[in-house]
């Protein structure tokens, strides 16, 4: 039914009920429509088919609004507003090689994570002088799986002669699932929200449509004297989780009015259509390392891997480095460690009895206490620090 209020599906027992009623006004009211009855077993096989128009219906219905739409029906009231949903996207890294100078390490050579990641040159290497070299990779595969912790590439997957070692002085970054329902739907709300290009809500929303970029912050200064934080007059200080650093750069570049400056410790050099150089700063969200500690009670039910499980849901939750050495978004910026949200990433696993959760920014420093996290932060916990004790 439609009416004032909106769209009320009617549901199979609301069928049944209905048809039963007319039975009863057609038949008498001793007819018998019981589920054993012919009469009764044609009521809900009706009723059954209904109920499946009803909920196309329903869809339909919701199909027009951002709030209620689901999958391509999504994808195109995103594109209404040009708009689309972000696809899977590969990791890139810089990796840092050692060997003796003049070897050429060439395009598409492949190296890997001692869990297996494969990441793969998109240029050639030269190993100077000094016996150093470096160049960009890109995982083979999409997905935030593909997001490594610094100093994990450390494998040859195709060994070069010459070359000693290979590492990652940095964590990759750029790795991304595909874009959900529900992150595509509050990017359409902000995006809306924030239209005018060069308006903070519009500078915010050009971050977040950066591939990878999972969270974004803005300080403005638009005053005529540096503010508490450092930042000089009429300045933009952006603050980005995930994403790369000239994909970003080159968003505030399109967004941030002429005459501002921007403000980071990131300076990346953009070329505008003239050809002249521009300097584009920002920072990388500040990573709050959190410390956690478990006191574990299990049944008989509780698998062999429990602890690992328990402490990958924990970096998932929060975000950090899981026991593969990938790394997670989890939180968004800003957002608070919450001690209660964390038990039900612990009883997910089968044959916990009790646990006891302290946490804190200093590992001899817990507590049973919320983190605040600053809107220029975000938390992030390691696998490996995650301390567990069974009792």
């Amino acid at each position: 039914m439609l009416d004032e209020t909106g769209f009320q599906r009617q549901t199979y027992s609301e069928l049944v009920d209905s048809m039963e009623d007319r039975a009863r006004e057609q038949f008498g009211e001793d007819v018998n429509t019981s589920s054993k009855t012919p009469l009764g077993i044609i009521i809900r096989i009706f009723a059954w088919f209904l109920a499946g128009l009803w909920d196309i219906a329903e869809r339909v219905y919701n199909s027009g609004f951002v709030s209620k739409s689901e999958g391509v029906q999504l994808d195109r009231l995103g594109s209404n507003s040009g708009i689309t949903r972000e696809p899977a996207a590969e990791s890139v890294v810089t990796l840092s090689f050692t060997g003796e100078p003049g070897i050429v390490i060439e395009e598409q050579t492949q190296f890997t994570t001692e869990s297996g990641i494969y990441f793969e040159l998109i240029e050639d290497v030269v190993i100077e002088a000094n016996g150093t070299g470096s160049g960009t990779a890109v995982s083979l595969s999409k997905g935030v799986i593909n997001n490594v912790a610094a100093n994990t590439i450390t494998v040859q997957a195709e060994p070069s002669e010459g070359v000693y070692s290979v590492t990652n002085p940095e964590p990759s970054a750029g790795g991304a699932d595909e874009e959900t329902d529900s992150e595509f739907r509050a990017r359409i709300k902000k995006s809306v929200e924030g239209s005018s290009a060069s308006t903070n809500g519009g500078i915010i929303s050009a971050l977040l449509n950066v591939s990878g970029v999972r969270s974004a912050n803005i300080v403005a200064n638009n005053t005529m004297q540096t503010d508490a934080d450092g930042n000089p007059p009429k300045s933009i200080h952006a603050y980005v989780l995930g994403g790369t650093k000239d994909d970003v750069a080159q968003a505030l570049f399109d967004s941030v009015a002429a005459g501002i400056e921007t403000v980071g410790e990131q300076v990346v050099t953009i070329t505008d259509a003239s050809g002249l150089d521009h300097a584009v700063k920002f920072d990388f969200a500040r990573e709050v390392k959190i410390y956690l500690q478990l006191d574990l009670k299990t049944n008989a039910s509780f698998p062999i891997d429990g602890v690992s499980q328990i402490k990958n849901n924990l970096v998932y939750k929060i975000g950090g480095v899981d026991a593969n050495g990938s790394y997670y978004t989890g939180s968004q910026m800003g957002d608070d460690v919450i001690l209660s949200q964390l038990f039900n990433a612990v009883y997910q696993v089968d044959g916990v009895s009790d646990v006891t959760i302290r946490m804190g920014k200093d590992a001899t420093n817990l507590s049973q206490s919320n983190i605040e996290i600053e809107p220029k932060e975000v938390a992030q916990v390691h696998f490996d620090e995650i301390v567990v004790n069974l009792i």
